[in-house]
């Protein structure tokens, strides 16, 4: 995901579980530390999480991870994990929120709700929450969704980015 405003996460979904990693770039934790990650957020990362950390898609260009927040949960465990011992307490100051996890209210309930604030807010445009909601359920891409989401666009500019996210579209 990425916003538009320089926010963004990434999902990993491997047979070990999943590694979630993110930044806000407004955060204390991305503008105080110099490029450096903010101490204890890696503390106690899996060892099978472990290449992900120098994954370049993640990484500033002299290899850093770039991460505000990270998340992991292997494929046998019963809850998410953060960093152990990661002491948020010097960002607490300047907001409620200091990783950017919020990002990841969009993937919890009310995904449409998040989904039609988040366009406005970046976007300016206001979407019709069941053509919003057809989309969350993966229904089919029709033309009349497509329209409704962009009326410069149509499914055939759409087909082969659909077929590439494996998203069904109508025939």
């Amino acid at each position: 995901m990425r916003n538009g405003s320089g926010e963004e996460h990434d999902i990993v979904l491997t047979a070990d579980g999943a590694f979630i990693r993110g930044v806000y770039h407004d955060s204390p934790m991305h503008n105080h530390t110099g490029g450096q990650l903010w101490p204890g957020l890696l503390e106690g990362l899996p060892e099978q999480f472990a290449p992900l950390v120098h994954e370049p898609t993640f990484c500033h260009e002299d290899g850093t991870l770039d991460a505000t927040f990270v998340l992991w949960r292997r494929s046998g465990d019963d809850r998410w994990h953060a960093g152990d011992g990661i002491d948020l307490s010097p960002a607490d100051d300047e907001e409620s929120d200091p990783d950017g996890a919020w990002l990841l209210d969009i993937l919890c309930d009310g995904a449409a709700e998040e989904y039609l604030e988040h366009a406005w807010s970046v976007y300016e445009v206001e979407l019709d929450r069941t053509v919003v909601e057809q989309i969350l359920a993966l229904q089919p891409l029709t033309d009349e969704v497509i329209r409704a989401l962009n009326p410069q666009k149509r499914l055939a500019d759409l087909r082969e980015r659909a077929a590439k996210l494996d998203y069904s579209v109508a025939a």
